[in-house]
């Protein structure tokens, strides 16, 4: 910013000084009228007092006269110097007003320019690459955000369809397993009525009549496998009863006699008396 300095004062004295001097010059006007007095009074016979009439009337006249314009003109002077100092001022203001204006016209462009630079990096961002024909867009390139969100939405889709065919498939197998328990149960155990309560399960009655189910087979099974468990054991019994005999009869023992241990039983009614338990052997339980 440019910096004037500007008094309140008027130079006029020396401007008056100046006007004066060079007014009263040897080129002036004043020494010339002098001059054609002079030439004057010698080519005409005047008397002195008409001579010193005239040269003081004239050269009155001519100093008023050059005093009042070197004043008026140094007054003018001075004032014309203030005001076109003042001008300059009010011009170096209005340069420095006009100079702060451009760099905010140079800034606000770079911010304009900077702002549709970020405007076009989102929207590039935001949309893809975009087509402009005729200020119109016609076309975007497959990138930007938009364009990733419209892919995950339409694989969204897509794994939402095969959730749905996974979730039937998975009820099928549901209701295929359930339908395996039931079979498996109806087939194992049969069916039954119950009631649920606190306490548990009441009320359990089968209601599968004489049909024999899995567990039937199972429990008649486990009868006859405790039967043969009964029967193995009276038939060893026997066997080693009757290798007694063979036995005692080599010792020549008598098989037939009671016996002297205090059982009242002969040998051979031990051995009779096992081989009837064999014949009788049934489930034990």
């Amino acid at each position: 910013m440019a910096t004037i300095s500007i008094t309140s004062e008027l130079d006029v004295i020396n401007k008056y000084k100046g006007l004066v001097s060079e007014s009263m010059g040897s080129d002036s006007v004043y020494i010339r009228t002098k001059e054609t007095l002079e030439d004057f009074f010698k080519n005409n016979n005047l008397k002195d007092s008409d001579k010193a009439a005239i040269i003081s009337q004239v050269l009155s006249s001519l100093n008023t006269s050059l005093v009042n314009s070197s004043m008026s003109t140094a007054m003018q002077w001075a004032s014309s110097e203030k005001d076109i100092a003042l001008k300059k001022l009010e011009l170096e203001q209005q340069l420095d007003i006009l100079s702060n204006e451009v760099r905010l016209k140079d800034a606000q462009i770079e911010k304009v320019i900077d702002d549709t630079v970020a405007t076009q990096a989102q929207t590039i961002r935001m949309y893809g690459t975009p087509t402009v024909v005729d200020g119109n867009v016609t076309a975007l390139t497959d990138s930007g955000k938009v364009y990733k969100e419209i892919q995950m939405l339409e694989q969204q889709t897509i794994n939402a369809v095969k959730e749905g065919v996974l979730l039937d498939s998975k009820k099928t197998e549901s209701q295929a397993a359930v339908h395996k328990v039931v079979a498996d149960t109806y087939r194992n155990y049969g069916s039954y009525t119950f009631a649920l309560a606190d306490s548990g399960l009441t009320g359990v009655n089968k209601t599968s009549g004489t049909y024999e189910t899995l567990s039937d087979i199972q429990a008649t099974i486990a009868k006859e496998q405790a039967k043969g468990y009964s029967y193995n054991a009276w038939a060893n019994a026997l066997t080693g009863s009757a290798s007694l005999i063979g036995t005692a009869l080599a010792g020549e023992y008598d098989i037939f006699t009671a016996a002297s241990n205090g059982t009242g039983d002969s040998l051979i009614q031990t051995v009779k008396d096992t081989a009837t338990k064999l014949n009788a052997a049934t489930n034990p339980y």
